[in-house]
């Protein structure tokens, strides 16, 4: 598609004058029109074929949805109920999604994340009797029907008379309620309609490559992030998704390279473990030094009319070692990020903005200066058209629009979404009206002197470049703040001698009611291993059960690995390959579903492998034993001798 300001400015005045139904939106997104043809133009790049690619159509991917959809309406009839939609991203995703829709019923968005237990509560919650799925899933409704079983069964001339105007999600979690929101289409279509103002004050956004928009699909579609600012809001415009092999970090860079990708939406966790991995990679052949003062005259450049392209050509060499020259606009949303990580992706030429959004309101601003310097700031911009922000008394952040949901369902109990939504975020204005998170109200401490503290204030001082992860949150009397750093196993005694330097310096600079008052040391990751961002809650739960183990001295720590046999070294790397992870995060007590993310699956693949590999048949009772590295290790031995 070379003309996209044509296309979402066609589109954009169709939907604004149609009923902004679900159903128009998917007309607009796959008819053909006088200047867009689906049958020539890619919706789906896949990223699984290594110097090779495999692409899909908006034509192909249409006609599977036309055939999915009649054979689930085939199937189940039209019930104007919701469906449960089990899948990670993937075509087939996109396919059941509007499938869904066309045949009359309703997607909630399985939140893959989450345990099954919370999905089969929604599921019950929104009375939903079928879930289908996209290759092996749990039991979760009545009815599970796969994808192959629907491409298998006969359709034809069974189309549902509507279409479904209803979608549902799940939060991410972070708030340890159950809670579900509801859109229609007038919502989704008046945050798509976002787009000629966005554009307007930033065309980057909308600018692709050779003509063509490509997007990473790293966020997962059922989360709100995901679904609103990649699926929905690209595809109208006729962008390409390219679907990564896995999530490995140089694999996604690979990918990024080979397939010109132009846009990458993530979470800070992504963005801090590149920048990580790139400084790690600097200090090996002591470069970090040369790049920091190349990336301060980049920036210094980008501040002058033409400087720009200076200053992407003065770091040249890092940028083709990342992601290449197709990138056009990032956004970081879901969490603070660090002002060292926005330093770092500017610095090099990539346009790396702060957004906002939350699932019961979807995206509703970005930072989309132009200046470098704004972009640094970590504001998240002003709120888009379909929405208005207020700063109430007590300095939490109102919403209110057409583009929030209506409906929200918390705890099993239906709700009518309030006029003015509270995020529970603590915000600031500047002066040109740009806004500043400033945490979470829920993460506040309850200091012994009566003062409330905001941990994320102090979190944002320290700068540990070898810390996994770290998080400042209160302590178990929330009276207090604590500082919890998780590390490698393999740190040197001379970075650990830096660590503490550099957290006590940082200490002694903060203001004496924010100082932290204790620091604890861990190998445990800080948040779920499916989770997309560290959240306080999460953590305090699991440091109080125990999963996340904590010390206040590193030499005083059970080393994770320690030395390991040959045959611990071929089951951690089992375990790694078949939880597509890297060998260094499977650390010997890590429980592999609670800790790792398996699952029941994931854990039956592993006793397959085993059992083929070394020719026995393991009478294997997990509740007994238990499921850690150390535990399939004692079991597999006493079965070998």
């Amino acid at each position: 598609m070379s003309n996209i300001k044509a296309l979402y400015t066609t589109r954009s005045k169709a939907l604004l004058q149609s009923k902004q139904r679900m159903e128009d939106i998917y007309h607009l997104i796959f008819d053909p029109s006088d200047i867009f043809d689906p049958e020539n133009s890619v919706m789906t790049e896949d990223g699984a074929f290594v110097g090779a690619k495999r692409y899909r159509t908006y034509g192909g991917i249409r006609q599977e949805i036309e055939q999915i959809s009649d054979a689930l309406y085939a199937t189940v009839g039209h019930q104007e109920k919701f469906i449960g939609l089990y899948a990670d991203n993937s075509p087939r995703w996109i396919v059941l999604f509007w499938a869904i829709l066309r045949s009359g019923n309703y997607p909630f968005l399985i939140n893959l994340r989450q345990p099954e237990q919370v999905a089969e509560e929604i599921l019950k919650t929104l009375d939903a009797t079928v879930t289908v799925c996209v290759g092996e899933a749990p039991k979760l409704t009545q009815t599970m029907i796969s994808y192959d079983t629907l491409l298998e069964t006969k359709g034809k001339g069974k189309t549902s008379p509507t279409f479904g105007d209803k979608i549902a999600l799940a939060t991410s979690g972070t708030t340890l309620k159950r809670k579900v929101c509801i859109y229609t289409g007038k919502e989704i279509s008046a945050q798509i309609l976002n787009v000629k103002p966005i554009a307007k004050e930033n065309s980057a956004i909308v600018t692709g490559y050779k003509g063509q928009i490509k997007h990473l699909a790293f966020l997962p579609f059922y989360h709100i992030f995901g679904l609103e600012a990649v699926l929905l809001w690209f595809s109208f415009f006729a962008s390409a998704f390219v679907f990564p092999a896995n999530m490995m970090p140089q694999t996604l860079m690979r990918t990024i390279r080979e397939h010109s990708v132009t846009h990458i939406f993530a979470v800070p966790l992504f963005w801090d473990a590149v920048h990580k991995a790139a400084v790690r990679e600097m200090q090996k052949s002591d470069s970090v030094e040369r790049f920091e003062k190349g990336c301060k005259m980049s920036l210094k450049l980008q501040r002058i009319p033409g400087g720009t392209a200076v200053g992407k050509r003065l770091l040249g060499k890092v940028r083709q070692q990342l992601f290449g020259d197709s990138i056009r606009f990032c956004i970081s949303g879901g969490s603070y990020i660090s002002e060292n990580t926005l330093e770092f992706f500017n610095g090099i030429g990539y346009p790396l903005c702060n957004g906002f959004g939350m699932s019961e309101i979807g995206i509703s601003s970005v930072e989309l200066s132009k200046k470098s310097h704004k972009r640094m700031s970590g504001a998240v911009g002003h709120p888009f058209d379909s929405v208005e922000y207020r700063i109430s008394e007590d300095g939490h952040l109102l919403v209110r629009g057409d583009s929030i949901c209506k409906e929200v369902i918390i705890d099993g109990c239906k709700q009518k979404a309030a006029e003015w939504m509270d995020t529970g975020d603590l915000v600031t204005a500047d002066k040109d009206a740009h806004y500043h998170i400033n945490g979470r109200v829920s993460d506040i401490v309850f200091g012994a002197d009566g003062e409330n503290l905001n941990p994320e204030l102090a979190e944002r001082a320290f700068v540990l470049n070898e810390a996994k992860q770290f998080s400042v949150l209160g302590d178990e009397n929330n009276e207090k703040l604590i500082l919890v750093v998780q590390i490698p196993g393999d740190l040197s005694e001379e970075q650990k001698r830096e660590m503490l330097l550099e957290i006590d310096r940082t200490n002694q600079g903060l203001h004496k009611s924010y100082q932290i008052k204790k620091v604890y040391f861990t190998y445990d990751p800080l948040c779920d291993k499916k989770a997309i961002k560290v959240s306080r809650a999460w953590l305090r739960k699991a440091i109080k059960d125990n999963r996340v183990k904590l010390f206040t001295r590193m030499d005083e720590m059970e080393a994770p690995q320690g030395e390991a046999s040959e045959l611990k070294t071929k089951l951690r790397e089992k375990v790694a390959a078949i939880l597509s992870i890297s060998p260094e995060e499977v650390i010997d007590h890590a429980h592999f579903m609670n800790d790792l993310g398996g699952s029941s699956l994931d854990f039956f693949a592993l006793l397959c492998e085993i059992e083929e590999e070394y020719g026995i048949s393991l009478d294997y009772e997990p509740e007994e034993y238990g499921y850690c590295l150390n535990d399939f290790e004692r079991v597999l031995k006493e079965a070998i001798s």
